[in-house]
């Protein structure tokens, strides 16, 4: 029996047929389930050594409507998903940086039925790359490269800035010929990070609308050519 059998039938001794409905009888979980094997494969990548590290955050990202359904069974779905990821990974020799998580996110843009899914290479609170945060602390930020030549990247953001752009001489440099050589700055300070578009050929969107600087919030998507960065505040 395959990792999506095996995802099916754990599901029916959950709820019978609720997920189903959930999805509007339209996008089905196991559509999903094989969708995030795909993101997996798509992004896997040999790191050393004859390892493969694929991500281990996933989101599932659904029309309003078909978010708002499924609250009910948010948890379960999620578990069972991850567990799913896991297990195909297992079974092709392929590793992560951290636990697997799966969340489901509402979007504007989606049709009822429709879902698309996105990922990221982060690592575990505690390792290497990231420490835990104090209660209130602003400082735990990172930027999440969704699409693009670097998607799956995650970079920590500290102060003072942060420089995104083509040129040899940034932070995050981005192989895009839409990005300008100094394209984009992150100002960071305790309470919070500002965005600021360096004078860009092509410009600066945050959540689809072109600024010139603003203040960031936790889910922010920022794109620069035909990048879109979300920036993440606390671990």
């Amino acid at each position: 029996m395959g990792v999506l059998q095996r995802f099916e039938r754990r599901l029916e001794g959950l709820v019978e047929g609720a997920f189903a409905r959930a999805f509007g009888g339209v996008v089905q979980p196991v559509e999903v389930a094989a969708a995030l094997q795909r993101e997996a494969a798509d992004k896997k990548a040999i790191v050393g050594q004859g390892r493969v590290l694929v991500p281990n955050e996933y989101v599932v990202e659904l029309s309003a409507a078909d978010a708002e359904r499924l609250t009910e069974y948010d948890e379960p779905l999620r578990k069972e998903l991850a567990d799913m990821v896991t297990e195909h990974a297992q079974e092709q020799g392929w590793s992560f940086v951290g636990p697997v998580k799966v969340r489901f996110e509402p979007v504007e843009d989606l049709a009822t039925g429709v879902f698309r899914v996105r990922s990221t290479v982060l690592a575990a609170p505690g390792g290497p790359a990231a420490s835990a945060p104090t209660p209130g602390d602003k400082s735990g930020r990172r930027l999440e490269l969704v699409t693009g030549s670097e998607t799956g990247r995650v970079l920590r953001v500290t102060a003072p800035s942060l420089v995104i752009g083509r040129g040899a001489d940034v932070d995050l440099r981005l192989t895009d010929t839409g990005v300008s050589r100094r394209h984009a700055e992150v100002k960071v300070d305790p309470n919070g990070a500002t965005l600021i578009d360096l004078r860009s050929t092509n410009g600066t969107l945050v959540n689809g609308q072109r600024v010139e600087q603003v203040a960031l919030a936790d889910g922010d998507r920022i794109q620069v050519g035909a990048t879109v960065i979300v920036y993440r505040q606390g671990d």
